[in-house]
């Protein structure tokens, strides 16, 4: 006869503590700005209730729809290597036979992640310099034509903070994909070398099948990351020049914070994090489906 096991309490309270802290710096501060969204909330004058007055104001907002379209680009170039180069990094080494070069390779993959990112962005706003960075090399190579003027010109500015974090092998999600294609069983690798497949058949036909599942959490985890922009771009640009730059977490910290239009900033953020929710649950259900095929 098997016995059942007494209720305790004990492990609730460990967790209670946690759950507390995330229900109130969280949930708590969402459902604040969500009903601030209703609100025509301004610093120095009394809070009055606005109905969907800000909603029908951001929808005719053509600076938000810009910052939305820098944000999308921002986003699908961020996911896309954030994917792809770890990815490929990761089944390169894979073909690496000899443990002690895989080893240094991979530390050397993982070194970056202990820089703070601050220093990262830092070292690229000096490389973008007028002054400075790639000018200076440009200019003792004979090609002081090309010297520009990066992250001024609305041509170029969004493209430079793209290109911040070149060559784009994440150590975290390289580590991700790593662990995923080790472990696919080798059984299925002999068993494909001895059919006579290729490197690129291995690559296509037993590992990315068997990877997806990392595929969708370093979408996830990167799609997220993207959204978290705000340091990025307030370190280098600024949001400039002009609305080059701008994306809606900066924006949304400039009405906020400049205009005092706290209302008004909660609708960008509500209307971000439904668009949000809806790319995100319609992945997962892409990615969900390609994993049970």
């Amino acid at each position: 006869m098997v016995k059942k096991k007494k209720f305790s309490i004990i492990p609730y309270l460990f967790i209670a503590p946690t759950f507390v802290l995330v229900f109130i710096f969280s949930y708590y501060a969402m459902g604040v700005a969500f009903s601030l969204s209703f609100m025509d909330a301004r610093v120095g004058f009394e809070y009055s209730f606005a109905g969907i007055d800000n909603y029908l104001r951001l929808f005719q907002d053509g600076t938000f729809w810009a910052s939305f379209g820098n944000q999308a680009v921002m986003t699908v170039t961020s996911v896309f290597n954030s994917i792809f180069w770890p990815l490929l990094a990761a089944e390169l080494l894979f073909f690496v036979r000899r443990k002690r070069i895989a080893n240094v390779v991979k530390t050397a993959f993982v070194i970056p992640m202990l820089v703070p990112g601050i220093v990262n962005i830092l070292t690229w706003r000096y490389l973008y310099n007028n002054d400075f960075g790639f000018n200076t090399i440009l200019k003792s190579i004979g090609l002081g034509s090309l010297a520009h003027n990066w992250l001024n010109d609305p041509n170029t500015a969004l493209w430079c903070i793209i290109f911040i974090g070149f060559p784009f092998v994440s150590g975290l999600y390289f580590l991700i994909f790593h662990a995923g294609i080790n472990n696919i069983g080798m059984e299925l690798y002999e068993a494909a070398i001895i059919d006579g497949a290729s490197s690129f058949q291995v690559i296509t036909r037993v590992h990315l099948p068997n990877v997806v599942p990392y595929i969708n959490v370093v979408f996830t985890l990167s799609l997220i990351g993207s959204l978290s922009n705000f340091g990025l771009v307030a370190a280098t640009t600024g949001g400039g020049p002009g609305n080059a730059t701008m994306i809606p977490s900066m924006l949304m910290y400039q009405v906020a914070f400049g205009d005092s239009e706290f209302g008004y900033a909660s609708s960008m953020g509500v209307i971000l994090f439904v668009i949000i929710m809806i790319v995100t649950l319609l992945t997962r259900k892409i990615f969900s489906k390609k994993g049970a095929d």
